[in-house]
């Protein structure tokens, strides 16, 4: 074989291990501070339930070692091209936008914040639009004196809708510049994740994910809205005792549906005197309420696994047991449309003759409590 096809053949072989070698390096890097963002923020968890909009909002209060939060450099109200292009030239250095990137802006008229991303020469500028709150992020660099648009990383080309409901963050963590999307939200499930997404050697490379686990807190005096008015409840009767007693045994049935939904109701009736047992299935028959319990296993949309699945208009039909007698009691998170809050909301039923009658409404907060494992990948 000719000298020229054997080296060029090295030539190849040695660019593939090189490209190889860098592919792992940044994997490594990006689980790195990945790695160093949860302990930042299993450090930085509010113990006292005040759980904030974003895990790395956590962050923002107090300066944690390595890691710099993206420093905001101007912030559009409304986009157009003339305001952006003076606010630009305002940078230190001034910079003059290239064609390219102004076309990135076609159909922009919503508000635009512009970041830099620490560690690197590039800035974002980030717009939340929509009912969702999605995130759409236009990035650019800096070269003599010209601001060029940088490409998306190649991870969001086809990840529609990704991007919305979550808080995006430009930050560098353990030294890695990143645009970290975080998915915290004031839905019922208590997981939820960190995608972070470097920039290294002049490049967008793949992501990398930190999920977490959280355990409930809950509070009846502290929720994401005011559902009583919102939603126009009516007094409660709860009779002479008051609604203390009440309130406390709702509490007591969302933290047991929120333990265990599938064994709920069968542990609560195994609690139940003979008599009661007849009572709490009486209420159930004469209420005529959907009740999951009773659809077909393999109908998902009708009897929801998980607590996180249940809702004020397909809720779980409970016994509940005030001063020795016995009330339907119905549990659901809150919805308003379609999104679904992590607040409960407990109806409170009591049998008269050949029917029920609705005595009570109470609102139970639920947020993310303490984490309980954090993971990478």
């Amino acid at each position: 074989m000719p000298f020229s096809a054997v080296a060029k053949r090295a030539s190849v072989a040695c660019a593939v291990t090189i490209a190889l070698v860098q592919a792992a390096q940044a994997a490594a890097s990006c689980a790195a501070a990945a790695g160093h963002v949860v302990t930042l923020v299993k450090r930085n968890w509010p113990s006292n339930g005040d759980a904030p909009g974003d895990m790395v909002g956590t962050l923002m209060n107090k300066p944690s070692a390595g890691f710099v939060s993206g420093k905001t450099r101007f912030l559009l109200k409304a986009y157009s091209d003339q305001a952006f292009i003076k606010e630009v030239k305002r940078l230190r250095p001034p910079l003059t936008p290239a064609p390219e990137l102004l076309k990135a802006f076609v159909g922009n008229e919503e508000a635009v914040t512009v970041s830099s991303l620490p560690g690197s020469d590039l800035f974002a500028a980030n717009t939340v639009a929509g009912t969702l709150h999605c995130n759409s992020t236009v990035f650019f660099s800096a070269n003599r004196g010209q601001a060029s648009l940088v490409p998306s990383p190649e991870s969001w080309e086809n990840d529609v809708g990704s991007s919305c409901g979550q808080t995006r963050s430009f930050a560098s963590a353990n030294g890695l510049p990143v645009v970290i999307d975080d998915d915290l939200s004031a839905g019922p499930s208590l997981t939820s994740s960190l995608v972070l997404t470097p920039w290294s050697a002049g490049k967008w490379q793949k992501p990398c994910r930190a999920s977490f686990v959280f355990a409930p807190r809950f509070d009846p005096a502290k929720t994401f809205n005011d559902w009583a008015g919102l939603n126009k409840w009516e007094p409660n009767t709860c009779g002479k005792g008051g609604c203390g007693g009440f309130q406390r045994a709702a509490l007591d049935l969302v933290r047991q549906t929120q333990e265990d939904r599938a064994g709920a109701e069968a542990k609560l009736l195994a609690a139940l005197t003979g008599p009661q047992g007849d009572e709490y299935r009486r209420l159930k028959r004469i209420a005529d309420h959907p009740d999951p319990e009773d659809a077909p296993a393999d109908d998902k949309a009708a009897k929801p696994e998980t607590a996180a699945a249940l809702t004020d208009t397909r809720p779980l039909l409970l016994p509940m047991v005030v001063d020795g007698r016995v009330f339907l009691a119905s549990l659901g998170h809150f919805t308003i449309g379609w999104r679904v809050f992590a607040d409960w909301k407990v109806t409170v039923e009591a049998g008269e003759a050949d029917k029920v009658r609705e005595i009570a409404h109470f609102a139970i907060g639920m947020t993310q409590g303490p984490i309980v494992s954090a993971t990478v990948e």
